[in-house]
C-alpha cells in the first residue's frame, strides 16, 4: 500500500491506496494557507495519522503533490506562490522523518497530469496537456502515460498574456486563477454594488469567490460574463501556444475552478478554436478533469520512490 498527500493553497488530502492509484481511504480539509507553511504541515499529518488510523495495513512509501515548483531530484520546495515559509524547504526529508518511510515529491498539476493520462479523461490519448486552474494554475504534460514536462511542473502559470483591461502583460496566474477571479469580482462588485455578483454573496464582499462568479454568469449578469470572457480569452491564447508546440491530443482541465462546468467550457473552447494553430483544427479536444478533486492524490499513489533521483 502507498499512503499519497496533496498540499495546495486551498485544500489538503490525504489517502491510503494502492500502487495503481486506487484510493482505499481519503480524508480532506481546508488548508490554513493563511497561518503559513508549518500550519499547513502540521494539518497535513493530521490527515495521515486520520487515514492510516483506520486500517493497519503495511504502507511501503508515501508521494506528495506540491501546489508549487518542486525539485524534483532532491524532494525540495522550491517555493509556494500563495503561501509564505515553503521556500526551500526540504519536504522529502521532513515525510520520510514524520511518518517513517520513503517520501518522494512532485508537483502536484504533474501528479494530476500523470493521472489524468493514465487513469482518467487522457486515458485514451498518448499525448495528453493537463492544466490545473486553483487557487494557482499549473500544468503538465504526458506522452504514453510518462511524464513529460520539466523537473519544475509544466507551469504554465507563469506564461506571459495580455491583460486587456490593465492593457499590460501579466502572469497567466495572475489573471485567471480562482483566487484571481475572486479578486477581480470583489472589485466589480464594489463598482457595481446592486449586481447579482455581490447578492449572490449575500452582500458580503469577502464571501466573493469563483463559484459566485460562475454562478452569477449562470443567470446571465454581465459583469461576471465579463470577467469569465476575459479569463478565457487570456486561457485560450496560453493553451493554444502551449498547444502549437506540444501537439497534444486531449486537453484535459481540472482544479476547483474547472467545476464551473459549462459555463467555463463553452467560453474557453470556442476562444481557442479561434487561436489554434490550424493544421490541429479539431484534434486536441478540451475536456474536463475526469479524476475531478481526486487527481493529484491517485497521480501521488502513482509515484515510485524506487524511481526517484
Amino acid at each position: 500500500m502507498h499512503l499519497a498527500i496533496e498540499i495546495g493553497g486551498t485544500k489538503l488530502q490525504a489517502a491510503v491506496g494502492t500502487a495503481d492509484g486506487r484510493i482505499l481511504r481519503p480524508a480532506r480539509a481546508e488548508s490554513p494557507a493563511e497561518q503559513g507553511a508549518a500550519a499547513m504541515r502540521q494539518r497535513a499529518a493530521e490527515l495521515v495519522r486520520e487515514v492510516r488510523a483506520a486500517g493497519d495495513e503495511p504502507i511501503d512509501q508515501v508521494g506528495i503533490g506540491f501546489g508549487g515548483p518542486v525539485m524534483r531530484e532532491t524532494g525540495r520546495i522550491v517555493r509556494s506562490h500563495q503561501v509564505p515559509g515553503w521556500e526551500d524547504f526540504d519536504l522529502r526529508g521532513w515525510a520520510e522523518h514524520k511518518f517513517r518511510l520513503p517520501a518522494v515529491v512532485e508537483n502536484d498539476a504533474n501528479c494530476g497530469a500523470v493521472a489524468e493520462a493514465r487513469l482518467g479523461a487522457g486515458r485514451d490519448a498518448r499525448r495528453v496537456l493537463y492544466m490545473n486552474i486553483g487557487s494557482g494554475i499549473g500544468g503538465g504534460f504526458v506522452i504514453d502515460g510518462h511524464l513529460a514536462s520539466g523537473p519544475l511542473g509544466g507551469e504554465i502559470g507563469h506564461t506571459w498574456v495580455w491583460d486587456e483591461a490593465a492593457r499590460r502583460y501579466d502572469k497567466l496566474e495572475n489573471l485567471c486563477s480562482g483566487w484571481s477571479l475572486a479578486r477581480r469580482a470583489r472589485e466589480v462588485a464594489a463598482d457595481h454594488p446592486d449586481g447579482r455578483i455581490l447578492a449572490l454573496a449575500g452582500g458580503q464582499g469577502d464571501r466573493i469567490d469563483a463559484r459566485t462568479v460562475a454562478a452569477a454568469a449562470r443567470e446571465g449578469d454581465p459583469d461576471a460574463g465579463d470577467l469569465l470572457d476575459n479569463a478565457c480569452e487570456s486561457l485560450a491564447v496560453a493553451l493554444a501556444n502551449v498547444a502549437a508546440i506540444v501537439q497534444p491530443e486531449t486537453i484535459v482541465i481540472g482544479g476547483g475552478v474547472a467545476r464551473m462546468g459549462d459555463v467555463l467550457f463553452d467560453r474557453l473552447r470556442k476562444r481557442f478554436e479561434q487561436r489554434l494553430f490550424a493544421p490541429l483544427a479539431d484534434r486536441c479536444p478540451i475536456v474536463p478533469a475526469g479524476l475531478v478533486q481526486e487527481n493529484v492524490l491517485v497521480g501521488a499513489l502513482l509515484l515510485d520512490c524506487n524511481a526517484r533521483a
